[in-house]
């Protein structure tokens, strides 16, 4: 019973308790007494209503003492607990802290478990909605031309999103399960020009009902309806963000004409400021129908796309009819599509392996974030559930500290009256208190991480979408975490704190008889502790040496002092020759910068996640197995190679001389040489790109450089055959410059800004970076995932280590009679140390052992992110060993130290 409850409040309530029971059952007996009467006249049923109100009134008057009772008692828990808290400062802050730093970067963490796993998308009955893909066992041979996100899944093979246009018409005209089916497609930065001035901009393509199907309605003007989507369309709906950035929010601007890639548009609508696309990793700030595709300009041949059966490049969703379930709407637009796509094969190759339609529920979007962070995700919100979990002991091993300095007190408290229950209910109150408190700091601490991880996340990319924020549904997860913590972490120390024999607890001094080390609840929680800080600290180790590993992998080239920058000319109106003077005039103008070494250009930046691959036929070459043999492909420009430092080991480089009108020629790296030619000199030897059927001019072989890496650090090099941008301008849509500078690279930003507004004044230029940057940024979630995890590490050692300490501190404080008894007899100061350390040590020892076993056990679950080590890298596992025993044992020499500075008649007299 909590103190200062008065004597005659405790007779009441006592007594209340005592005859409720009675009560209650002699209200119960009236009433059957007067139901079973059966009264027929006026006068007796209403004698009999009469009755029965009064019995139902008192027993809502009981049910309602009852609860008032309740609220009394816990009001008084709740006062109690916060008084005992601000009794004991420093125990209290501790707690709070403690608790705060778990919950907080749980809270952290399952933001972005919300915004990218389960976060719907911001449209009308998301639940509906369906995305389309398909799968195959390997590459289908069947689609000639790709374009688009894939990826391999151990369950179903290859699986992909993206469908030839035609294969939507055919579902969209002939489903019966869907109410709506539209279909969308990234066209990636496009350059716009609002009154006279030129940016780039992201922008999608959707079909008619696109907006109308999702349920979106625009804030501004109309959205893209099936009228606009037909060939000649020239309307364009705008996003929010766009909207406020570039038009100041002016209403206004719905009905302006703009430029897209140099092809006229009117701005019909605003998106709500809630949609960002059904691409949790993409916001397109320009939204255009489908069939005004070849309006843009950027590729001659871009309404072929719209006819091509065997080329995969569209997107759909669809949103399922009332009473029409996932599994029905599988099994009959699969009948469809798999007719569709045996009629687009010409030959047994082809009809091998035809992809297979694969529905899935899309009411949160597209799932290619969802594949890239899942997993990373699920490992981070098991490393700071761990440090919950260390949190949760430390506090708990505080708590029981407390608790036996709190023996008299419950003692006193049972030996009163009080039951254990109310007593437990007590001490959980004081522990859902703590917790409660540590939620509210935490809550403060998770939004601080949101905004580091974010940061790290976006690796200085200012296109970033991927927002996460505390939200109501995150606050219910901080909010009930916080209570299942409270009792967690309460529950045993309460147990244990009122379980205890009354008289020698009444009769116990505060310091209590001298104890030796008998290892108990509070010294397995340092044990269980240790043990997680270990595993945590090999995860860290694992990553980290991922991390150096990909940082030293051989380039093949020079990453220092270049610098990249991105240009769109023919979306700006230049084409063909046009094209080519425009580049080589920048080329030359840049070369002639004081400190620019070499200048020259590329389709791609090498290592930068880009990539183009096609098939190659060469003549008197077999290709292997019947099948299409294949190269990877990068357009360059004069000096490529001396550009950025590539050495040829045979024949020459791509030069001045490689232009439209010579003769087609190449330069393929050794794996290429190695992979078609073996040994045989490949100089002077012919390759045909695109296969058998292309339409390409044969393309003779005139050097062979040294192998360099292509597009991924982690990925194999690829056949690689480098082609001059000149000779083969119909697929250049973007060009990549590269700048060798003297000194710092981003130190010529402003002067090659200025060159290229002066060439070309509707040629914006994006993506500055340099070569060095932008290697990292391919690796930027690797580095991320280590730096978070060395974080997250370090923390759960730094809550171990406090706990060892603590729980040491209280056991050095507990055995103070002992400790000079001891010194009184004669024993060193070196052998007390040496007596608490062996403590700290043994269960040192007791962890590591349970460490290291969870740790072989468990990291076969993070070995799909490692790189160039094994799952159990010995170096790896033994510094984090070393590690952990150096912050154990600096964590148990201070008590060590500290006993043994105790003063041999001080401790004699201690009580």
């Amino acid at each position: 019973m909590p103190l200062g409850t008065s004597m005659k409040e405790l007779l009441r309530k006592l007594w209340f308790l005592l005859h409720r029971a009675r009560f209650e059952r002699e209200l119960d007996e009236e009433m059957r007494h007067h139901l079973s009467l059966g009264m027929e006249e006026r006068g007796s049923a209403s004698a009999a209503r009469r009755q029965f109100g009064n019995v139902t009134l008192l027993k809502e008057q009981s049910r309602s003492m009852w609860t008032w009772t309740f609220l009394e008692q816990f009001t008084q828990d709740v006062r109690y607990g916060l008084r005992s808290m601000a009794a004991n400062p420093v125990f209290s802050s501790m707690a709070v802290l403690l608790l705060a730093l778990g919950i907080g970067a749980n809270t952290a963490i399952y933001s972005f478990m919300d915004a990218i796993m389960m976060r719907a998308l911001p449209v009308q009955r998301p639940e509906e909605l369906v995305i389309l893909n398909w799968h195959t066992k390997a590459f289908p041979p069947v689609a000639h031309s790709f374009s688009g996100n894939n990826y391999k899944d151990p369950r179903t093979g290859f699986t992909s999103g993206n469908f030839p246009f035609p294969a939507f018409e055919l579902l969209q005209a002939g489903n019966g399960v869907l109410s709506s089916l539209f279909a969308f497609a990234g066209v990636g930065r496009m350059i716009v020009e609002v009154q006279g001035t030129a940016e780039i901009a992201s922008g999608e393509i959707v079909s008619g009902d696109f907006f109308s199907g999702l349920g979106v309605h625009q804030i501004l003007g109309r959205p893209i309806n099936q009228e606009d989507d037909r060939t000649g369309a020239n309307v364009a709906v705008i996003s929010y963000a766009w909207w406020q950035r570039r038009f100041a929010a002016n209403p206004n601007a719905v009905g302006q004409s703009i430029l897209i890639n140099n092809a006229p548009y009117v701005i019909v609508g605003v998106s709500p400021p809630e949609f960002f696309g059904v691409n949790p990793d993409s916001a397109p700030e320009v939204f255009m129908p489908i069939h005004s595709i070849g309006l843009m300009g950027s590729n001659p041949s871009a309404n072929q796309r719209l006819i091509n059966k065997n080329r995969y490049w569209v997107e759909m969703m669809g949103r399922l009819k009332p009473g029409i379930g996932l599994r029905q709407a599988q099994t009959a637009l699969a009948v469809q599509f798999h007719h569709f796509a045996a009629a687009t094969a010409s030959n047994d190759n082809e009809r091998a392996d035809l992809p297979e339609l694969l529905l899935q529920e899309g009411g949160s979007g597209i799932d290619s974030v969802r594949r890239q962070y899942s997993k990373p995700l699920f490992v981070l919100m098991a490393m700071v559930a761990l440090i919950l979990t260390i949190a949760c002991a430390n506090t708990a091993n505080l708590l029981l500290a407390r608790a036996t300095a709190r023996r008299r007190e419950m003692a006193m408290r049972l030996s009163l009256g009080a039951s254990r229950a109310r007593v437990v209910r007590q001490l959980l109150t004081e522990s859902i208190l703590l917790a409660g408190i540590g939620a509210l700091l935490g809550i403060l601490i998770a939004f601080l991480g949101i905004r580091f991880i974010t940061w790290l996340l976006a690796n200085g990319r200012d296109n970033f979408t991927l927002h996460a924020g505390i939200d109501g549904q995150v606050l219910a997860f901080t909010l009930g975490l916080a209570l299942v913590t409270g009792i967690l972490f309460g529950l045993a120390p309460a147990l244990q704190a009122t379980r205890m024999d009354l008289t020698p607890a009444l009769k116990e001094a505060r310091s209590g008889a001298s104890r030796r080390f008998r290892p108990g609840l509070s010294h397995t929680l340092v044990v269980a502790q240790i043990a997680i800080s270990l595993l945590l600290v090999i995860g860290a180790g694992l990553f980290v040496r991922t991390l150096s590993t990909l940082e030293s992998v051989e380039l093949g080239f020079n990453r220092e002092h270049v610098l990249l920058f991105s240009a769109m000319g023919r979306q700006a109106g230049y084409k063909d020759a046009g094209l080519v003077r425009l580049y080589e005039d920048l080329r030359s103008r840049f070369g002639a910068i004081p400190g620019v070494r070499n200048v020259s250009l590329s389709d791609y930046a090498l290592v930068s996640g880009g990539m183009s691959a096609t098939g190659v036929a060469i003549p008197g070459i077999a290709s292997p197995r019947g099948r299409e043999a294949g190269t990877s492909v990068l357009n360059v420009g004069p000096s490529f190679f001396t550009t950025m430092q590539v050495p040829i080991i045979q024949g020459r480089e791509i030069g001045e001389r490689d232009t439209a009108g010579s003769p087609p020629v190449t330069v393929v790296n050794e794996v290429f040489a190695k992979k078609y030619f073996g040994s045989e000199n490949p100089l002077g030897r012919r390759i045909r790109l695109g296969g058998d059927a292309a339409k390409f001019d044969e393309f003779e072989i005139v050097g062979v450089s040294k192998t360099a890496r292509y597009n991924s650090l982690k990925q194999d090099i690829p056949p690689i055959a480098y082609l001059p941008y000149t000779q083969n301008l119909r697929v250049l849509n973007q060009v990549v410059f590269e700048l060798r500078t003297a000194t710092d690279p981003l130190g010529f930003v402003s002067a090659v800004r200025q060159i290229v507004h002066e060439v070309g004044p509707r040629v914006p230029i994006y993506n500055v970076t340099t070569q060095a940057a932008q290697i990292d940024q391919t690796i930027g979630q690797e580095r991320t995932f280590a730096q978070l995890c060395t974080c997250f590490a370090g923390l759960a050692l730094l809550i171990a280590s406090m706990g060892l300490y603590g729980t040491m501190a209280y056991a050095v404080a507990r055995r103070t009679s002992e400790i000079g008894i001891r010194m009184a007899l004669g024993a060193e100061r070196r052998l007390i140390v040496r007596m608490v350390l062996g403590e700290v040590l043994a269960l040192t020892a007791a962890g590591l052992g349970i460490g290291l076993a969870a740790a072989w056990a468990s990291t076969q679950f993070v070995e799909s992110f490692l790189f160039g080590i094994k799952r159990n890298d010995p170096l790896s596992v033994s510094v984090s060993v070393l590690v952990l025993i150096a912050a154990v044992s600096l964590a148990g020499y201070a008590p060590a130290w500290k006993a043994s500075r105790i003063d041999p008649m001080v401790a004699l007299r201690h009580e």
